[in-house]
């Protein structure tokens, strides 16, 4: 166990953590620093919650928080076991550490959770008895914060979501800083783009040199994973043969319309299975779902969807042969990008035609089109598509996103993926 311990917490005897690099979301984990509440980050897993974790503990120490104060636990550690039916172990885990190191432990990180059951009460009693400054809490699916964790303790806790890197996170990590850089190195830009449209932006992956064939390797052993972790095992679905057509269907069709009527003719299961299969992947971070958007609750009932994987790689795991100019891709990154910038009620419009995305942010709406190559033969559809929205939303801008182009269009701009990530 000690040496368990030990490798967990390099930071002990090392000091920082090298090899790291910022994230968007570091600076507001930072400035929550002051706050007593516990920290929920929940995520899809290998989207860098624990390099989070070692930025967090490189912040702390840079602060002069001796080290050895700080103790993290992977409870995904196959030597934990015995700790994920009692809860009350982890104190254990503490106390040994505390014995091996000969300090206090005043800041513990908790990693992967959810592998321990009831886990939220061991946090609430020692939050209630101020045992530690701070309490970090990662998780690989959404449901920890709609069980019984919320409930204990609501109020005391604040959360945010980690999510593989964005296309602008893989921008900064390579030198790509502003738009007078992307201009300056175009060639670049346009290499980093078609990488992350293949294989995404997973750290890991997008961080190392790696042969393609090995990165397909590596994200399909994500993806079992998580699926068989996160999805299968946590909410006892017995089927899986099932779970994995539905998620297989879901993520080649990527961006493409549905209803549960039409899923489940396809894949020969009941509506209410395919919605509940749905629910798990979105609890763990592999896909989202978005709805046709109407103002009226009876047309919103039963409308048409759309979803969207959690990161292209998980797209290319599963074997989609899409080549690196699908506008599926393009689109793809192009949600994921809106996620990352604090965009909500993201959904589609369609009657005639079809406004790919429309989305809020600070109270106002904006519209967007995903058009690899705007062209003769699809201009007039891609106009056509920011007038199916209803007036009422008053959206104060249409931006059309291509791969390589730019222009505008009456009051529409047309913009280069690469660059609007500058501008959102």
């Amino acid at each position: 166990m000690n040496d368990t311990l030990i490798r967990l917490n390099r930071h002990w005897n090392l000091g920082k953590y090298n090899g790291l690099h910022d994230r968007e979301l570091l600076s507001g984990l930072i400035k929550k620093l002051v706050l007593p509440h516990i920290h929920v980050l929940t995520g899809i897993r290998r989207s860098g919650k624990s390099s989070l974790f070692q930025l967090i503990i490189n912040h702390l120490m840079d602060e002069g928080v001796n080290p050895r104060e700080i103790l993290t636990l992977n409870m995904d550690e196959p030597i934990f076991t015995p700790v994920w039916s009692n809860p009350a172990e982890i104190y254990g885990l503490i106390e040994q550490a505390e014995v091996l190191t000969g300090t206090k432990v005043t800041y513990l990180f908790l990693d992967e959770v959810q592998q321990v059951s009831n886990w939220e009460l061991f946090v609430k009693g020692a939050y209630d008895t101020k045992r530690f400054k701070k309490i970090y809490v990662t998780g690989s699916t959404s449901d920890l914060l709609q069980q019984q964790f919320a409930t204990l303790l609501s109020g005391r806790y604040v959360s945010d979501v980690v999510r593989p890197l964005s296309l602008k996170e893989i921008f900064f990590i390579n030198g790509i800083t502003d738009l007078l850089t992307v201009n300056a190195q175009k060639s670049e830009v346009l290499s980093l783009l078609n990488k992350y449209l293949i294989f995404g932006g997973f750290p890991e992956i997008a961080n190392r040199e790696l042969p393609d064939d090995l990165k397909i390797e590596l994200l399909q052993s994500y993806y079992d994973s998580i699926v068989l972790k996160d999805c299968i095992a946590y909410n006892g679905v017995r089927d899986t043969g099932a779970f994995y057509r539905t998620m297989h269907y879901l993520l080649t069709n990527t961006a493409t319309r549905y209803r549960y009527s039409t899923l489940s003719k396809a894949l020969g299961n009941s509506e209410n299975t395919i919605k509940k299969y749905i629910e798990y992947a979105e609890q763990a971070y592999v896909l989202n779902e978005i709805s046709n958007f109407s103002f009226s609750a009876k047309e919103n009932a039963r409308p048409e969807r759309k979803t969207y994987s959690a990161d292209n790689g998980l797209i290319s795991a599963v074997g989609v042969s899409f080549s690196p100019n699908s506008e599926k891709l393009l689109e793809n990154v192009v949600y994921n990008q809106l996620i990352h910038a604090k965009y909500e009620d993201v959904a589609f419009v369609r009657t005639s035609e079809e406004c790919d995305f429309i989305a809020r942010r600070d109270g106002i709406w904006n519209a967007f089109q995903v058009c690899y190559d705007l062209d003769s033969t699809n201009r007039e559809r891609e106009l056509s598509g920011f007038e199916v929205i209803d007036p009422q939303l008053k959206v104060s801008s249409k931006t059309i996103i291509t791969y390589n182009q730019k222009d505008r269009i009456d009051d529409i701009e047309v913009v280069p993926l690469y660059e609007w990530i500058f501008k959102v």
